[in-house]
């Protein structure tokens, strides 16, 4: 039998740069995982717009770039926003730190953040407890990283609920439980 070159995007040397980053990340758990560091700066798109917001200097969190985030992470539909779980945005903002180390920068697009009870229900297969609700929750992608990917990354930097959809990955901060959607 022989072997022949195979094109697919399984076999792209940007991937597999990015698998081997991944495997370093294992090794790399407590410095993203456990620790909170000095400074965080959380890059996000939502709808079409661009914000790139520090909210923790000297290990403490920075109000105003806080409270920036949490309008970001607002109910849009609702127009409702609320204080959301920081430990959130420390798990999104040291999974795109860590893909920036590894020379990998790209925003996190974020497509559903804090919910109000009324657009939770009007979102198919939305859970009637979801973690949107109490803001500790976000659905998010990031162009050109494989959900599969994006998910674990997620995991290894503090995330506890990871759900991977076709279109996006949900974060949250309750329990450590993962599903597919």
């Amino acid at each position: 039998m022989q072997s022949s070159l195979i094109e697919s995007s399984h076999f792209n040397p940007a991937r597999r740069t990015f698998i081997k980053s991944a495997i370093a990340l294992t090794a790399s758990v407590s410095v993203y995982g456990g620790q909170k560091s000095e400074n965080e700066i959380l890059n996000v798109i939502r709808n079409g717009t661009a914000y790139k917001i520090p909210f923790m200097r000297n290990g403490k969190i920075e109000e105003d770039g806080y409270n920036d985030l949490c309008r970001i992470f607002a109910d849009i539909r609702a127009g409702v926003a609320v204080q959301m779980d920081p430990d959130l945005f420390l798990v999104l903002s040291k999974a795109q730190k860590w893909l920036s180390d590894n020379q990998i920068n790209r925003p996190i697009i974020l497509t559903s953040g804090y919910r109000t009870e009324h657009t939770n229900a009007a979102i198919e297969g939305a859970a009637f407890n979801s973690m949107h609700l109490y803001g500790k929750a976000a659905d998010i992608r990031m162009e050109g990283i494989p959900a599969d990917y994006l998910a674990r990354l997620l995991r290894l930097c503090g995330g506890a609920g990871i759900g991977i959809y076709s279109s996006f990955v949900h974060v949250d901060t309750w329990k450590e439980r993962a599903w597919r959607g």
